[in-house]
């Protein structure tokens, strides 16, 4: 995230209990990615993954894995989130997906696009 600069970014990681996580893995986790703008959360009822099940395929589970992105002035209202402006995943079998595999440097020019940095 260093090279990336971009006014007023927020990051927020949610952190769940796939394959076994606990709330004691979040501070080793969230040291690798130690942003002063990222701010880390556990959540072990998959809250926010069963909130954006909806938006991410047809996943049949709550979302994980999974890097979205939302242009500026997208708030979440309400019971429902709003649809994330672009999104990537790290799941293997999403079939029809596969485009949307991370890439990494895909996701900085993305994130850059909508937010107007370099």
């Amino acid at each position: 995230m260093d090279e990336v600069e971009i006014e007023n970014l927020s990051v927020h990681v949610i952190w769940s209990n796939q394959l076994g996580a606990k709330e004691q893995h979040v501070a080793g986790g969230a040291r690798l990615m130690s942003d002063a703008r990222a701010a880390h959360y556990w959540d072990p009822e998959n809250r926010a993954g069963t909130a954006f099940q909806r938006h991410i395929a047809d996943l049949g589970s709550p979302a994980w894995d999974v890097w979205m992105l939302f242009a500026p002035g997208v708030v979440w209202e309400g019971d429902v989130p709003p649809a994330p402006t672009w999104w990537e995943h790290q799941l293997s079998g999403l079939e029809g997906y596969e485009n949307l595999r991370l890439d990494p440097d895909r996701f900085a020019r993305k994130a850059l696009e909508l937010g107007g940095g370099r």
